[in-house]
């Protein structure tokens, strides 16, 4: 008669099946959309998108752009005075095309349960556009306080994201026989909120 082991024929095959499983639970969480965490968190993040902002008339895009961060500002929606997150130096950002953090904080204790009608990202108006040969050129937006106007409330345990989207495709015009000078165009933004990723 022909004997069969045990599917699990010693204590060290048991747990390391165990620690199998618990690791493939906890991927396929992580793959549903949210993060599991006992924190409140609000990160803002930037990229710049290629899609061509309207008005704008060149023919390149720029490689990279660079931004003074100075502060996050949101507004409660009774009205009451708005809410400076950020008290640090200006710090600044070199931006490609991919997303990357701008600033992210979990001291919200006091701003649990709160609802705001906005939120404005600070920048300093001035920016530097480089362009695909490296060479660098100054541009002065109309206003560096970005407005995203999405109500929102931070609940206690979850991550808001703010994304600001910069489209600068097509904003460069290089200088040729009959332009002397390079110009560039503004960027359009684009704000929009959403949870952690």
């Amino acid at each position: 008669m022909t004997k069969h082991k045990p599917l699990f024929h010693n204590q060290q095959k048991f747990m390391a099946f165990s620690l199998f499983c618990s690791s493939t639970l906890a991927l396929l969480m992580s793959g549903c959309g949210s993060t599991l965490t006992s924190e409140t968190k609000l990160r803002v993040r930037i990229l710049g998108s290629l899609t061509q902002p309207t008005g704008a008339t060149g023919t390149k895009s720029p490689m990279a752009q660079v931004y003074l961060f100075n502060n996050v500002s949101l507004q409660p929606a009774d009205g009451s005075a708005a809410v400076d997150m950020y008290s640090g130096d200006p710090e600044e950002l070199r931006i490609v095309s991919r997303p990357q953090e701008v600033w992210s904080t979990t001291d919200l204790t006091d701003y649990e349960d709160v609802s705001f009608s906005s939120a404005t990202v600070k920048f300093d108006p001035l920016v530097v556009v480089i362009d695909q040969a490296g060479e660098e050129h100054s541009i002065t937006l109309d206003t560096g306080d970005l407005v995203m106007s999405e109500p929102f409330s931070l609940t206690a345990g979850t991550e808001k994201v703010i994304t600001v989207r910069a489209s600068w495709g097509k904003t460069i015009t290089p200088s040729d026989d009959t332009t002397p000078e390079t110009t560039v165009s503004a960027p359009s933004f684009t704000l929009f909120l959403g949870e952690t990723e």
